[in-house]
């Protein structure tokens, strides 16, 4: 019987060893999920931040004047609720007005004079007039490599 005593002992000793390594296994594992888990709710307390940056810097950028920009109360450049009129307000009256083609440019300086107190920059009004020319209230003509603007409704009936 010493020799099933001596495998009895072996195998004793083998299962306490194992038994001892799966224990400091998962002590290790468990401080991995626990760094992990505190790694995590960083991460997702960073995200909820950058979101409501986001939606912050999104919702109101500050316009050149300092003035908060108040959302319109219908599409495309209708009524802002400030009283002032909308860059593309003035833009589609300009157009109307003019009877002629215009650049961007052209577009941008006659703005610029008539309303001083307001920073119009030509990449805006450009940007602007693309707009209307996607919803139809202007056209886009080249000249070489110039590019001129008309507006397609009527004069006056831009003053919606």
């Amino acid at each position: 019987m010493s020799g099933e005593t001596e495998l009895t002992s072996a195998y004793t000793s083998k299962v306490a060893g194992d038994l001892e390594r799966n224990v400091e296994e998962r002590e290790r594992i468990r401080a991995e999920i626990d760094r992990l888990t505190a790694e995590l709710e960083a991460l997702d307390h960073d995200h909820a931040v950058l979101l409501n940056l986001q939606k912050a810097l999104q919702s109101a950028v500050p316009a050149p004047d300092g003035e908060v920009p108040r959302q319109r109360s219908g599409k495309h450049g209708q009524s802002s609720g400030t009283g002032r009129p909308t860059l593309v307000e003035l833009i589609r009256a300009h157009l109307a007005a003019s009877g002629s083609p215009c650049s961007a440019r052209e577009v941008t300086t006659a703005l610029s004079a008539q309303h001083s107190d307001r920073h119009v920059q030509t990449t805006v009004v450009r940007t602007s007039l693309e707009s209307l020319v996607a919803r139809g209230e202007a056209q886009r003509a080249k000249q070489g490599s110039s590019v001129f603007y008309t507006s397609t409704s009527p004069r006056g009936e831009s003053e919606r």
